[in-house]
């Protein structure tokens, strides 16, 4: 048999122990209620948190790679090429590299939770697959990182006409 109480306040830690020393006392045990986040609240926040470190080396990397092939786009440029051309370069690069980073963090974390808990997925316990924050990193983060390398290419070179000085 069980109760189940509800206070209209949290209990102090005073009130917890005197508590339990009395249900002691009559044979008896009390759980509490702790605030403590749960290990989907663990998993959605680092999942959240993996997707923004992982934009932010994504946007550094495709600042490098438009540094350096910024000649290509003056070539491009000068031989008619859109905004809406250069735009969908910048997107695609930033797509299918989201892409490969979101496949390879994903399999090095199963690789690791695999290797961490290989008797657990062998007795069968470890069948629960989080497929919502699988699908924020394997489709979301490509298509933020597209959708950010459109919104943030297409610019006109400002000097078309020079070579850039080394």
């Amino acid at each position: 048999m069980a109760w189940l109480i509800q206070t209209p306040r949290p209990l102090t830690q005073v009130q917890i122990s005197s508590a339990r020393r009395v249900a002691a006392a009559a044979g008896l045990t009390i759980e509490t209620k702790n605030e403590t986040p749960s290990l989907n609240d663990v998993r959605d926040t680092a999942t959240a948190a993996g997707i923004l470190v992982a934009l932010g080396v994504l946007a550094m990397t495709i600042g490098l790679i438009r540094s350096e092939t910024a000649g290509d786009i003056r070539t491009l440029t000068a031989t008619g090429a859109s905004a809406r051309t250069r735009r969908g370069i910048v997107a695609a690069t930033s797509g299918g590299l989201g892409l490969l980073g979101a496949l390879a963090g994903t399999a090095a974390a199963y690789l690791a939770v695999l290797a961490g808990s290989w008797h657990e997925l062998l007795a069968g316990h470890l069948s629960v697959f989080p497929w919502p924050d699988l699908a924020a990193v394997l489709i979301g983060l490509p298509a933020v990182a597209a959708a950010g390398g459109w919104l943030l290419a297409g610019r006109e070179p400002r000097a078309s006409a020079h070579q850039a000085l080394e």
